[in-house]
């Protein structure tokens, strides 16, 4: 019994750092801090977990694809990096 409450504890809490890091990638792409094309990797990395990972990714994915038009096609462009340079 003790285990099974042990594996639940396990998978609330990797869901919770999964949605954390989610918002995160999503948070700094629209920041400018990280590319489109580096959010969209990491995301791909957590959506390539599960189903269940993959849906929670697909609204930071779709944010990430329209900053990309936004920034003319231009994956690689951080507008907002360097703001952060010391």
């Amino acid at each position: 019994m003790h285990e099974m409450s042990n594996q639940k504890e396990v998978e609330r809490r990797s869901l919770a750092v999964e949605s954390a890091l989610i918002l995160l990638v999503g948070d700094l792409a629209a920041r400018g801090i990280v590319s489109a094309d580096e959010a969209e990797s990491v995301l791909a990395v957590i959506a390539g977990s599960s189903e269940r990972s993959a849906a929670s990714a697909s609204g930071a994915r779709t944010l990430v694809r329209q900053l990309r038009r936004l920034r003319r096609n231009d994956g690689l462009s951080a507008p907002g990096a360097p703001a952060f340079r010391t």
